[in-house]
């Protein structure tokens, strides 16, 4: 039985302003993170699991930027109309790169920092949308007055077109190709504590590979040729401990998700 990592009413409410706001920014824009592999994987997961497959608190939104650029192009990208946007629909700067909204969980209302201290934590959705770049412009900072959030990775994507449409309500979005995706995982789960994000990384590298709607031999010997180094970390993060939760929450057994993740050994 799948056992979600997250409170459902969290994840309802960040898909449902996934929705929202996907309807409002600048395109071209890549949803990539857990919502990704959500789109990516849920049709094959949910035929064999009788249910969706995990969702996620946060919402993780990318942008081409092109480092030459000069200022004035900067200051009206994408990324910078899509900040506008963010902060239009309400949620506020948190840290650099991240924006928050705080919703209520009894009725929905959206609390600002004065408001929420008349709660306690436990009654509060933290709403978070972190804003990412493909490449980092040398001037980011002094423009934007943060510190960029980058995925190297999403480069190549934005250049070569090699994204995939998948619907979300009413709106398609842009996502990464599965390997594309997969090789952002493998990257991101080395780098995470003994936390749910590590766990739930491990859970989407398995879902990326064995439930996307490609072939996962493709999708694998793709990673394995263009992000080697990527799979060996990623492999040795992955624990007995890491792929004994992973499957837990999967609803499989630990010996099945170390099969398919073992698929990422080098030879």
């Amino acid at each position: 039985m799948t056992v979600p990592l997250y409170d459902v009413q969290e994840t309802n409410v960040a898909i449902e302003a996934l929705r929202t706001i996907s309807r409002s920014l600048p395109e071209p824009f890549l949803l990539i993170g857990g919502w990704a592999v959500y789109l990516t994987v849920n049709e094959s997961f949910s035929k064999i699991h009788g249910t969706s497959y995990l969702g996620s608190r946060d919402i993780d939104i990318c942008f081409h930027v092109d480092p030459g650029q000069d200022i004035d192009t900067l200051r009206g990208s994408t990324f910078a109309r899509a900040l506008e946007v963010v902060k239009k629909e309400g949620y506020a700067p948190h840290g650099s790169y991240r924006f928050c909204k705080m919703i209520r969980k009894a009725d929905g209302t959206i609390l600002t920092e004065e408001t929420a201290r008349g709660f306690p934590l436990y009654e509060i959705i933290y709403l978070y949308i972190d804003m990412m770049v493909d490449n980092i412009h040398p001037q980011h900072k002094n423009i934007f007055k943060c510190d960029p959030l980058d995925e190297p990775i999403a480069a190549q994507i934005f250049m070569d077109g090699s994204y995939v449409k998948k619907k979300l309500g009413d709106f398609y979005v842009n996502i990464p190709n599965p390997a594309s995706l997969l090789a952002t995982k493998l990257r991101s789960i080395p780098q995470r504590q003994k936390d749910d994000k590590l766990w739930k990384d491990a859970c989407d590298i398995y879902s990326i590979i064995w439930h996307s709607p490609e072939k996962y031999s493709s999708i694998v010997k793709k990673v394995k040729e263009e992000y080697p180094d990527d799979c060996a970390k990623a492999r040795i993060a992955i624990t007995k401990d890491v792929a004994n939760r992973a499957a837990y929450h999967i609803g499989i057994e630990r010996d099945e998700f170390i099969g398919v993740i073992d698929l990422l050994k080098l030879l």
